[in-house]
């Protein structure tokens, strides 16, 4: 496979990642573990690489890579808050809402979907705020458990999430007047948003019982076996011209 700049760009970018990721997992310990700052936001940055990959793997990784921050992070921040037992406030929820709504918008603008952009951000928006109010959000499928678990509600959550994406994205196209063209990304669109609900939605449990009883040293192991991980991807952009 020939190395463009746009593929050399994509490894050193994941390199990057897998070092910000393995520096956080190698400080957890020493911050203070799942009582200390840095809790909130180890959470945040493996929601976020879950989903990146969920995503990425069918709409590419430039969409995956913004709409998996957006909606991981305000995943590990809606279940930090959850898992605490603190009380949603209308601010909170207003940002989770506007955290989703950026990263879904700037995925479809920068994959020249123009009009899902501008239609996702309200629907977005309306459906991040109103929907944790009747309880319809992978947040409250917060459990503790050694394993992922599954249920008719995580799997009507799931058609419910893909459903309004396709949908907007369909209607996107139809005002675009160009629905022979974009019908496959759209459908696509629903269900890699309804698949990736339903995955982190199982992982949940699983993920939330390590990060409550993952000894420290462990979280030592994973982050220096990442970081180097991290080096060599970043490594082999140069390598590959080295060897030319």
């Amino acid at each position: 496979m020939p190395l463009n700049e746009q593929l050399s760009a994509q490894i050193t970018l994941t390199g990057m990642t897998m070092d910000l990721i393995g520096g956080l997992y190698l400080a957890y310990d020493l911050l203070g573990g799942d009582k200390g700052p840095l809790s909130t936001l180890t959470r945040c940055v493996t929601y976020t690489l879950i989903l990146v990959l969920s995503i990425s793997t069918t709409m590419g990784l430039k969409f995956g890579l913004l709409a998996g921050a957006g909606l991981g992070i305000a995943l590990g921040l809606h279940l930090e808050r959850i898992g605490r037992g603190q009380n949603e406030t209308k601010s909170f929820l207003f940002s989770l809402a506007l955290i989703r709504s950026i990263g879904l918008f700037l995925a479809a603008w920068f994959e020249k979907l123009w009009y899902v952009a501008f239609g996702l951000v309200p629907v977005v928006f309306a459906a991040a705020y109103l929907l944790p109010r009747l309880k319809l959000t992978p947040a409250y499928f917060y459990e503790v458990g050694r394993k992922p678990s599954f249920s008719y509600r995580k799997l009507c959550l799931s058609l419910l999430l893909g459903g309004l994406a396709a949908s907007v994205g369909f209607i996107a196209a139809f005002l675009q007047h160009d629905l022979g063209h974009m019908a496959e990304r759209v459908l696509r669109l629903g269900l890699t948003i309804g698949m990736a609900t339903g995955l982190v939605s199982s992982l949940i449990p699983l993920i939330e019982w390590y990060a409550d009883n993952l000894p420290g040293r462990t979280m030592g192991y994973i982050g220096a076996t990442l970081f180097v991980l991290g080096f060599m991807m970043q490594s082999i952009p140069s390598l590959m011209i080295l060897i030319k």
